[in-house]
């Protein structure tokens, strides 16, 4: 007969778990959107924007100003899309962490399935615009996976490094549980990967409209979000 100490237990496995399924499938679909603005989109890292500021900057100093422009406006739109977000987190969902994935899950699938309905001669500006903005609100709103692991959803930069130090910390400290950790960190790069290596066969077979992968990603996604609320604080602290 299950213990009070074991139903929890059991809740917050179950829990870790889809918190878990979330991540990769949100990542994942960070992956695609990567690879769908580069490749059908002028060659523009729409999610992650270090390469783009590599690339004003590349442009800045050959006084190319279009280059700059190009570059610089997935940019603001990236920066927009973290200021709409705290906006709509405080004022809409009132703090309320768990709605506002659900909204952002089910915007990002409505605004990709519009993109890939967007015909090609649609300025690829705009739909980069687009694109930096959606990835602003998966970066800003999915932020933790398995327990209380802090992961970042659109670019893999910190994940990797994530992933470094707890293999070392279970490795060389021989922790079980940091091991576990880097098994975890490893399966995100994993998963980034794998959206890029869709996205691009994907692309290959139907071209712009592989965009809707991304909200089937998404839609996805909302079989993990469940119950999130039912199960938010219950973690041990650093876990």
């Amino acid at each position: 007969m299950l213990t009070l100490a074991d139903s929890e237990t059991t809740a917050l496995a179950h829990a870790a778990r889809e918190r878990t399924a979330l991540g990769l499938a949100v990542i994942c679909a960070g992956g695609f959107m990567d690879a769908y603005s580069y490749l059908t989109r002028g060659h523009v890292f729409a999610t992650g924007q270090t390469g783009n500021i590599v690339l004003l900057g590349v442009h800045l100093a050959q006084l190319d100003w279009l280059g700059v422009a190009r570059y610089l406006a997935p940019i603001v739109a990236f920066v927009i899309g973290i200021l709409v977000s705290k906006h709509v987190m405080a004022q809409v969902h009132a703090g309320d962490h768990f709605r506002m994935q659900r909204w952002v899950i089910a915007f990002e699938a409505v605004a990709f399935a519009l993109i890939a309905l967007l015909p090609p001669e649609v300025p690829d500006l705009i739909v980069n615009l687009a694109i930096s903005f959606c990835a602003a609100l998966s970066f800003e709103n999915f932020r933790t996976f398995g327990t209380r692991s802090a992961y970042a959803s659109v670019f893999c930069t910190g994940n990797l490094r994530s992933f470094a130090e707890t293999l070392y910390d279970g490795f060389v400290g021989h922790d079980r549980h940091e091991m576990h950790r880097s098994l975890r960190y490893l399966a995100l790069v994993a998963s980034f990967t794998a959206g890029v290596v869709l996205g691009f066969f994907l692309i290959g077979a139907f071209g712009h409209f592989a965009a809707f992968a991304v909200s089937a990603l998404f839609l996805l996604a909302t079989v993990f979000v469940g119950d999130f609320a039912r199960d938010a604080e219950p973690f041990p602290k650093g876990a």
